[in-house]
């Protein structure tokens, strides 16, 4: 069985042992530690225990992982430090990680260093985009050339303003001198934005003068408390901005400089987050004065191991099954073929620890899907090696990427094979270019058939293909009630469908496969029919008893329905091969000359790319599609909570345990 079988797990244990113990259950990797909370609602374990742990140095931990973060991102934004394009961790041995750990102190300052160097270069940033939005902010006033300090005299004030560019600084001139005020309205520039004005008048008519001027808009100028003439202020803040981009300049050559800590700092980030789990583990335990204890899960396969381990120290422990009511983890443990395929079965849902895994099950169907959707053998050995270079040489050793582009090197094998069933090689690209530059045509001709020829044939193979797909998940159905001993459920649910539907299929198509067939098909549709109007009054209960009928239209509909959605794959299958003839024949348009074979590479490069992008995303788009809706529609409950063992949750360096 795929799914892991757990064990409940509990300890009591001596607190002079505790972090030993804790460090030894983070090595091994597979217990989980469940949640305190229920023991602490309990009043008889409140009585005797509180909860255990140490939020003050988890948080000091935290705090560390969240500065190496920070210090990790300076490097990656300005130190020119390569990222790779999957993250493989580095593997370091148990001893050189207590080397390393020691030299926390280091790794701390480094981490200090380029903190201080980016917050440096921020500053640096910040004050330049002042400068330059002052600079900005000066310009139109260049021709003002007074000092900015100089705002007034003893009887005459300077003032510099701005207006609405529509405005008309001669009317408001000729109001001024209507109203008797000596005074100078200087228009000095104007821009899409505004009218730059200098105001001179005498510092009795002040609030007069403000009555005229605010006719037109004007409003005082804000340039802060700048000294000296508008271009000397423009002058020093463009040799301040120089100065602010060369300090800019050095900083940022100072970080990379500093490229080479990068492995320190993946190896003390990884570390904290060790230190912080090991805090934050504790929460989950309560203690007396002399002792503490904690409830877990095991995998039933590792429990000698986890007893190896306890026995090592002063505590009592033991294992049990779990009961029906416990909230029991999922673990998948697949077969290497199929344990690629655990990505696709994450992304619908996890199924829940009481339930098949239907992860070796869809395995083949969805590899046979997304091949027959991608049927091309050129498509396919290029979706093979672009895969297989990934998988080898990014060096990953697990994650859900490896298992996607897994999952796609055999769904290429898969795409390769149909290619030649069907006589797809870049479409029909082989006859094509000995038909244009060669004497005479050569096909390459299909194994099997050419689905576009036959593509009535085609449709009844998808729709067939699919009937078994959807027969095997209502046998899962059917095998988890009859599991459960629920023998009449299974029949009525799953075994007369069976009937019906092969039953429906022999009494329409049976003229072709014997002289009896369709005969032999009535009877199944019949015997079926009346099996689903009676087995609910002896399976249902009140008004359920009457519901044979409902059950035989929805499940007539609603199977139909899932039949027919299988013939997407005869869709996207012509799709993929009709496309890419026609860009065949696009390319070949151009005849035999020099320029015709110019246009054939690049017709060639561009539409084969673009065909093959658009309809591997679609394979493996309805390829999950058949899978999620008409295959796990049938029997599939998920909802499942992945097993999270305490255990050295690391993100750039894998540390492990000498001989292993």
């Amino acid at each position: 069985m795929a799914i892991v079988k757990m064990n409940k797990l509990s300890v009591i244990g001596m607190n002079e042992e505790k972090k030993s113990l804790l460090k030894d259950l983070m090595d091994l990797g597979v217990v989980e530690i469940s949640s305190s909370t229920d023991k602490l609602q309990d009043e008889e374990w409140r009585k005797l225990v509180v909860r255990d742990g140490d939020e003050t140095t988890a948080a000091q931990y935290d705090k560390e992982v969240s500065r190496t973060e920070a210090a990790l991102d300076v490097l990656a934004r300005y130190g020119e430090v390569k990222k790779p394009l999957f993250n493989v961790k580095k593997t370091i041995s148990a001893e050189d990680s207590l080397k390393l750990a020691s030299q926390g102190e280091k790794f701390r300052q480094e981490v200090d260093e380029l903190i201080s160097l980016n917050d440096q270069l921020n500053e640096a940033f910040s004050q330049e985009n002042t400068d330059n939005n002052l600079i900005a902010s000066l310009r139109p006033w260049t021709s003002y050339e007074l000092p900015l300090e100089e705002t007034h005299t003893d009887r005459i004030q300077l003032r510099l303003g701005v207006c609405p560019p529509t405005a008309d600084v001669n009317a408001a001139s000729e109001a001024l001198e209507a109203e008797g005020l000596p005074c100078v309205l200087t228009e000095l520039n104007r821009d899409k934005d505004q009218c730059y004005l200098s105001l001179w008048y005498f510092t009795e008519d002040q609030e007069k003068v403000f009555d005229v001027v605010k006719g037109c808009g004007f409003t005082l100028a804000q340039l802060g408390e700048l000294t000296g003439t508008v271009s000397q202020n423009i002058e020093r803040l463009e040799a301040e901005v120089a100065d602010l981009a060369a300090r800019r300049d050095k900083l940022t050559a100072d970080i990379k400089d500093r490229a080479s800590w990068l492995e320190d700092l993946h190896f003390y980030h990884d570390i904290n987050g060790i230190r912080r789990d090991e805090a934050r583990i504790r929460s989950k335990l309560v203690k007396t004065e002399s002792t503490f204890t904690f409830d877990g899960l095991v995998p039933v396969a590792a429990n000698t191991a986890v007893s190896q381990l306890l026995e090592k120290y002063t505590c009592w422990f033991q294992f049990e099954e779990p009961a029906e009511d416990d909230d029991i983890p999922t673990q998948l443990s697949n077969k290497s073929f199929f344990e690629p395929a655990e990505f696709i079965t994450r992304m619908y849902s996890l199924p829940n620890a009481r339930e098949v895994d239907p992860t070796p099950i869809f395995t083949f169907f969805y590899i046979l899907f997304f091949g027959i959707m991608f049927g091309d053998v050129g498509y396919g050995l290029i979706l093979m090696v672009a895969t297989g270079l990934v998988i080898k040489r990014s060096g990953m050793k697990e994650g859900a990427v490896l298992q996607l582009m897994k999952v796609l090197f055999y769904s290429g094998i898969s795409s390769v094979i149909w290619g030649f069933l069907f006589g797809s090689f870049f479409g029909d690209l082989i006859g094509a270019v000995t038909e244009t530059f060669g004497s005479h045509r050569i096909n390459f001709s299909p194994l099997w058939l050419d689905p576009a020829q036959k593509a009535m044939f085609f449709l009844a193979f998808s729709c067939g293909l699919g009937v078994i797909h959807l027969f095997v998940g209502m046998g899962i159905k059917a095998y988890e009630e009859i599991k459960d001993g629920k023998i009449l459920e299974a029949i009525n649910d799953v075994f007369i469908w069976y009937l019906i539907v092969i039953g429906i299929i022999l009494w329409i198509f049976g003229g072709r496969v014997g002289e009896n067939a369709s005969a032999i098909g009535k009877w199944m549709s019949i015997v079926g029919f009346v099996l689903a109007i009676v087995l609910p009054i002896f399976i249902e209960k009140g008004a359920g008893k009457g519901l044979g009928l409902w059950n035989i239209y929805s499940g007539v509909t609603g199977n139909l329905s899932d039949i027919l959605s299988y013939s997407r794959l005869l869709g996207l299958g012509l799709a993929s091969s009709s496309i890419a003839t026609v860009i065949n024949f696009l390319a070949t348009m151009g005849g035999k000359g020099f320029a015709g074979i110019v246009m054939f590479i690049l017709i060639e490069l561009f539409g084969h790319t673009l065909n093959f992008a658009i309809n591997a995303l679609g394979a493996f788009v309805h390829s999950c599609r058949l899978q999620f809706v008409e295959f796990f529609g049938k029997f599939y409950e998920g909802g499942g909570r992945e097993f999270e063992p305490f255990k050295k949750d690391t993100k750039f360096v894998n540390i492990v345990e000498e001989g292993k």
